[in-house]
C-alpha cells in the first residue's frame, strides 16, 4: 500500500507550533464571532439525555444526537436525502473513479481546545467506521450485542480481545484497505473495492484522536497521542488498536454521578457549540449548558451565545414557553393544538416539521388471506387514504402532510417523481360498488376477518382504526380490533393481518434492506422479493445521485406492485417558540430534528 505520508519530525513540529500558539492566545482567550450577540440565552425544553459524546456508536440516544448536532462539523449531511457538503469543514472528492478512490480533505478545522483536526482523527474515523482490523475469522454479528455473555460471564466484546468498533454501518464497511493519507495536508484517500451511494457522508469524524490515544495509553501530550494513534493503524497492531477500540466504544459515557466530575475532554467539540456543563443530578431531568465554541472554523454562525437545554415539564409544558423556555416541540395531540391556536393568536411561532416518518398501514403478506395478491389488491382498493388519514390527524389534519410513498420525503424530487411515473394514489379509494366487485372477482368471501394491530396508546392510530373499520366494512372486511397495549410485543404474535403504525423513511440502504428486503428485520410485510434485493444491492453501489434516486424509484416500483402497504401521513413534530426569538422552521427528518437547525436561530426583530 503507497502511504502519503510526510516527515513525521516536520509534522510533529507543525502541530507543536499549533500547540503552543494556542498556548499563548489562552491568556488572552478567543474572541466571540462577530455574529454573536454577547450575553444572549436560548433555552430549549426538551427530554433528551446526554449519554455519551460519541454519537456515532450504534446506541446513541437521542440525546446524544441533539448535542452532536451543535458539536460535531462533518464532510457532509442529508438534508431531504441529498448530501450537502460543508466546505469550512473540507471537501471530498472522488479522485480515482475506476478503483473508487476518495479523498477526505479538512480545511482547518479545530477541536475546541485548539487543537487541529487531522489526518490522525481521519484514520481514527475509517478505523472506527470500517472496521478493517477485525480479523477475518471473527464475525461481527457475535459482537453487536452487550447482552452476549462469556461463560465467565463476562462482555462478549470483552471476552472476544478484538478491536471491535460498535459503529454505525455506512459504506465504508467496504473499505478495508489502509488509506492513503497525507498528515501535513490533513487528507486522507479511501479506496472502496466498488462505488458506495454514501461515499460523501461515510466518514463520521465524532471523537478526537488525541483524546482517544491520551485515554488508552495515558499520554499527556495530544501530539504523541495522535501520533499513537496513526501508529496503531498503520501497524495494524492488534493489541493496541483493541484498546483503542475500547475507547471509543466506552470512553466518552459520561458514567453516574451529578455531572460535575467529567473530565472536559470528553466534552471537546468541532461544532458552533461546546458542552460546558451537565448537570446529572436527575437521571429523568438531565439539563446540559452548551456555550459557542470560540474554535470553530465553519460557517454560518451562531448568534446564540449560550443554549440551555432543560428537562421539559410533563405538564403542559405549552404554558412555560415565554417564562422559563424560548423553545419547545411537543407531539401534535388535540389539547395541544387548541393551546397553539391561541398562542398564534399572540405572535408566538407555532411551525411543524415530519419527524422523518410516514403512519402507514402494513398488510402482511406471508400468511393468512394477504398471502394472496389479488386479496391484498382489493382490500387496498376500499380503504378511502383521505379519510383515515384525516381521523387519525385529528385537529392538526391541516397541518400533517398526505403521502402515498414510502421511501422519499415529501418535497424531494425523488418524491415527484413516484407521484408522476407511477401514480400510486390510483390503488386507493375506489367506490363502495367497484371495492366489492374486486373482493368478490378475488375470490374473497364477504365477512372475511382481518385483525387489524396497532398501538391503543396512540390516538393518531385508535382514531384512524375506528375509521378504517367502519369505511371499508359496507364493502364486505370484517375489520376486527387488535389494539394492543404492547405493539412491540404483539408484532412478535401471528394473529394480526396488517398494522397501522409509524414506520421510518429510510435514509440508507441498510435502512431499506431492513425494512423492505427479504428477512429484514424491520420487515413488518413479510415481504420476499429477490428482484427488490438486487435493486438494495445496486443502489447500495451507485455513486451518481441521479442514478441512486433513479434506483430507489425502481424499489418504490416493487413496493407498490406488491400491494403491501397504505401510506397516509407524515408523522409530525410541533415547534413552539417564543415571540423574542425567531426559529426557522426545523428541518423534517433530521437525526437532530431541533438543535441541527440550532446555528440560524437568531433574535426576533
Amino acid at each position: 500500500m503507497n502511504v502519503l505520508r510526510r516527515d513525521s519530525r516536520r509534522t510533529r513540529g507543525v502541530l507543536a507550533a499549533c500547540a503552543v500558539a494556542f498556548a499563548l492566545s489562552a491568556c488572552s482567550g478567543p474572541t466571540l464571532p462577530n455574529t454573536v450577540v454577547a450575553g444572549t440565552t436560548a433555552t430549549v425544553g426538551w427530554s433528551g439525555g446526554l449519554v455519551s459524546t460519541n454519537a456515532a456508536i450504534g446506541g446513541a440516544t437521542s440525546g446524544d444526537l441533539d448535542v452532536a448536532a451543535m458539536t460535531r462539523s462533518q464532510f457532509a449531511e442529508l438534508v431531504d436525502g441529498v448530501p450537502v457538503i460543508d466546505e469550512s469543514f473540507g471537501s471530498v472528492e472522488i479522485v480515482d473513479p475506476e478503483g473508487f478512490t476518495v479523498r477526505y480533505d479538512l480545511a482547518e478545522p479545530e477541536w475546541s481546545d485548539g487543537i487541529p483536526v487531522d489526518a490522525a482523527d481521519l484514520l481514527l474515523a475509517w478505523a472506527a467506521g470500517s472496521n478493517a482490523m477485525l480479523p477475518d475469522d471473527v464475525d461481527p454479528g457475535d459482537l453487536t450485542e452487550d447482552e452476549d455473555e462469556d461463560s465467565d460471564g463476562g462482555d462478549a466484546r470483552a471476552s472476544a480481545n478484538v478491536p471491535w468498533f460498535d459503529s454505525v454501518p455506512t459504506g465504508l464497511t467496504e473499505a478495508q484497505d489502509l488509506p492513503a493519507y497525507d498528515e501535513f495536508e490533513r487528507a486522507i484517500e479511501v479506496t472502496y473495492p466498488d462505488p458506495v451511494v454514501d461515499w460523501q457522508t461515510a466518514l463520521d469524524v465524532a471523537v478526537p484522536a488525541h483524546v482517544v490515544g491520551a485515554l488508552a495509553f495515558g499520554l499527556t501530550d495530544p501530539m504523541e497521542a495522535k501520533q499513537a494513534i496513526i501508529d496503531a493503524i498503520v501497524e495494524e497492531d492488534t493489541s493496541r488498536l483493541t484498546t483503542i477500540a475500547r475507547v471509543w466504544n466506552d470512553g466518552f459515557t459520561l458514567g453516574d454521578g451529578d455531572g460535575s466530575s467529567i473530565p472536559e475532554e470528553l466534552l471537546l467539540s468541532s461544532g458552533p457549540y461546546r458542552v460546558e456543563a451537565v448537570d446529572q443530578a436527575r437521571l429523568d431531568a438531565q439539563h446540559v449548558t452548551l456555550i459557542v465554541n470560540t474554535r470553530y472554523t465553519g460557517t454560518p454562525t451562531p448568534e446564540y451565545e449560550r443554549i440551555e437545554l432543560t428537562p421539559a415539564p410533563t405538564s403542559d409544558p405549552l404554558t412555560y414557553v415565554g417564562e422559563t423556555l424560548d423553545v419547545v416541540q411537543v407531539p401534535p395531540t388535540a389539547p395541544n393544538r387548541e393551546t397553539t391556536r391561541e398562542m398564534e393568536r399572540l405572535d408566538y411561532t407555532v411551525a411543524t416539521s415530519h419527524t422523518g416518518e410516514l403512519w402507514a398501514l402494513v398488510l402482511r403478506s406471508d400468511r393468512g388471506e394477504f398471502s394472496w395478491q389479488s386479496a391484498r389488491e382489493a382490500f387496498l382498493g376500499a380503504v378511502p387514504v383521505r379519510d383515515v388519514a384525516e381521523a387519525g390527524a385529528g385537529p392538526w389534519a391541516g397541518l400533517h402532510e398526505i403521502t402515498d410513498v414510502v421511501l422519499f420525503p415529501p418535497g424531494t424530487d425523488g418524491h415527484q417523481i413516484v407521484g408522476e411515473d407511477l401514480d400510486p394514489e390510483s390503488r386507493f379509494e375506489h367506490s363502495e360498488e367497484d371495492a366489492i366487485a374486486e373482493r368478490e372477482t378475488a375470490g374473497i368471501e364477504s365477512g372475511t376477518r382481518i385483525c387489524v394491530l396497532y398501538d391503543a396508546g396512540e390516538r393518531y392510530a385508535v382514531d384512524a382504526f375506528h375509521e378504517l373499520r367502519s369505511s371499508v366494512e359496507p364493502t364486505g372486511w370484517d375489520v376486527r380490533d387488535c389494539g394492543s397495549e404492547d405493539l412491540e410485543a404483539s408484532l412478535q404474535d401471528d394473529g394480526w393481518d396488517a398494522v397501522l403504525t409509524r414506520i421510518p423513511i429510510p435514509e440508507g440502504t441498510d435502512e431499506i434492506s431492513a425494512q423492505w428486503g427479504s428477512g429484514g428485520p424491520a420487515n413488518l410485510s413479510g415481504t420476499a422479493d429477490e428482484a427488490r434485493d438486487a435493486l438494495i444491492d445496486e443502489l447500495a453501489h451507485t455513486a451518481d445521485r441521479y442514478e441512486a434516486r433513479d434506483i430507489r424509484v425502481q424499489i418504490e416500483a416493487s413496493i407498490i406492485d406488491e400491494s403491501i402497504i397504505v401510506p397516509l401521513t407524515m408523522d409530525i413534530a410541533v415547534t413552539v417558540s417564543d415571540r423574542d426569538i425567531a426559529v426557522p422552521v426545523p428541518r423534517g427528518g433530521a437525526r437532530a430534528p431541533l438543535m441541527s437547525g440550532v446555528v440560524e436561530w437568531h433574535l426576533a426583530d
